[in-house]
């Protein structure tokens, strides 16, 4: 767009004749519901501080500086002599254009070298500072006894998990091997864990949390408010940490000399420490698929326990015999049916990883054990098998969920997908209440809800794995996503989450991961790390 045919307001006049709060301030003109209906179509706000040069902040230019936050339009402070609340610990730079006084001739064409991108990272950090800090008068309070932790370097108070209500049950007799699992070939899939299962370490980082990642918890969602047991963004050690005595319980390939497919599977490698994962399972009174899936995962390695959420409201029949498959099954009673209840953060769940999946889904030993180790490399992302995206309604204006073979993708179906447990957290307890009340009003579109949450956090899309599409098992009880309502609802959840979070944050991938030497020719004496994938 030319230059000339931007629009500036000024206004000089008020109807209701305000006074300024100090004598160099300019005054705030009009009412407060007139300002923001024209910040609401304003790409930036200007904030003239004080003439005063002694004067850092004032109560005008702060209300002048909160309402343009408010509606997402980006404050231009004019005086860099200025303060900004919480200067210390919150990097305005990242949401507010800041100009020295002289310079006023310049800013037109200061204004205009910023990038569409740079406008939308400024606008949504500004939003999440307004949001987190400055919104309500509890957020003010929290914030400020925040700060005053932060400058004493006391950590903030472990967020909660929910408390998981078992329910008793009875295993039957030792689950065997599923004569319908598709051959994984020639090659073990990795130890299954002889010791008993082990719990991920937790809450190793409160103090450097606290005094070393200031920046990071100050200028990230989801603020300073909460303590962690753990993040996807954690550093790594370096590579001689397997072999340097830096860090325990790596499991180098080959013994640190590599290897191909029988080495490979011996170890899990990679550039973090051993570890498990969890599987949480939703269900719904389809005892006999339950009990079918869950024998299914007899002899799975590296998995810690399974977690079944319980969604209904009828109890689990008296003479229902569970699988026994070595490891814990813990069934979970709900207080309401509700999807949401998928990621919340039971306390059971004693593992970073977590491998989210329906009471229908067929997935086999080794796409499980492949997805397992892809998330292990890229922790703060979905890992999972069906792939979805979100399409442009061109007549009309709107997005729209499409499950069609595409070759770009959007959304990976929680369903079958690996994610942090930090996500669950964030998920459960600082997700706008609107989404999860949408999500329990159509019963669907949860997955979506956790998409958009974790390319929100992230800016990153998710990561598919192998070809799967579809993942239901024939014979199965028909489920909700059957229904034709189902991509109506699926469609209108999309637009709602658009509004609610001010953009579209889901973001496109072109490609999916297999394994390496995936089709690649191989010595006799060599083999493949995954033989299907």
């Amino acid at each position: 767009m030319d230059s000339h045919l931007d629009q500036v307001l000024v206004e000089f006049t008020c109807k209701n004749q305000p006074k300024p709060t100090l004598p160099t301030e300019w005054a705030l003109c009009g009412e407060r519901e007139d300002r923001l209906e024209v910040l609401k179509v304003s790409t930036f706000a200007l904030v003239i501080s004080p003439g005063d040069g002694q004067l850092v902040a004032s109560a005008g230019c702060s209300m002048r500086l909160f309402e343009a936050l408010e509606v997402g339009a980006i404050p231009v402070v004019l005086g860099d002599h200025s303060k900004l609340p919480y200067h210390h610990l919150i990097r305005w730079s990242e949401a507010v254009i800041m100009v020295p006084k002289p310079r006023i001739t310049e800013l037109h064409f200061l204004l205009r070298s910023i990038s569409d991108n740079d406008l939308l990272a400024m606008r949504r950090q500004g939003r999440f500072l307004w949001e987190t800090y400055f919104s309500t008068s509890e957020s003010i309070f929290s914030t400020i006894l925040a700060s005053i932790r932060t400058s004493i370097q006391i950590p903030a108070a472990p967020i909660r998990e929910e408390p998981a209500q078992e329910i008793p049950h009875k295993a039957g007799k030792l689950a065997g091997t599923d004569a319908n699992m598709a051959d994984n070939g020639d090659l073990d899939l990795g130890p299954v864990e002889v010791e008993p299962p082990y719990a991920s370490p937790r809450f190793l980082r409160n103090f450097t949390y606290t005094a070393a990642d200031v920046y990071r918890t100050w200028n990230r969602a989801p603020g300073p408010f909460h303590l962690f047991p753990h993040t996807p963004l954690d550093p790594v050690l370096p590579s001689e940490a397997k072999f340097l005595g830096s860090g325990t319980g790596f499991r180098p390939i080959g013994g640190g000399s590599g290897g191909s497919g029988k080495e490979f599977q011996a170890a899990l490698g990679g550039n973090i420490p051993r570890e498990q994962f969890t599987v949480v399972m939703l269900t719904y009174e389809r005892e006999e698929v339950l009990m079918n899936s869950l024998e299914r995962l007899n002899g799975l390695p590296y998995l810690n326990k399974v977690v079944v959420v319980w969604n209904s409201p009828k109890p689990p029949s008296d003479d229902l015999l569970w699988p026994d498959i070595g490891l814990p099954i813990v069934v979970v009673r709900t207080e309401k049916n509700s999807l949401n209840n998928r990621f919340l953060p039971w306390d059971a769940v004693e593992t970073e990883a977590i491998l989210s999946i329906d009471d229908d889904a067929h997935l086999r030993h080794d796409e499980i054990m492949f997805g397992f180790r892809v998330w292990r490399e890229a922790r703060d992302r979905i890992v999972g098998f069906p792939g979805r995206f979100h399409a442009w309604d061109v007549n009309h204006q709107s997005w729209l969920y499409n499950s069609n073979y595409s070759c770009e993708l959007s959304m990976v179906l929680t369903g079958a997908a690996f994610f942090h447990k930090y996500y669950a957290y964030l998920y459960s307890y600082v997700m706008p209440q609107a989404i999860r009340d949408m999500v329990d009003e159509y019963i669907n579109c949860e997955d979506i809800a956790m998409n958009f949450l974790v390319s929100h956090i992230t800016r990153k899309p998710p990561i598919k794995v192998t070809s799967r599409w579809t993942f239901r098992c024939p014979g199965c009880p028909q489920a909700l996503s059957h229904d034709d309502s189902h991509f109506h609802e699926r469609h209108k959840c999309i637009n709602f989450f658009v509004k609610v979070y001010g953009y579209m944050p889901l973001l496109y991938t072109q490609f999916r991961v297999d394994s390496v030497l995936f089709k690649t020719r191989l010595p006799h004496d060599k083999t493949k790390c995954f033989k299907f994938i």
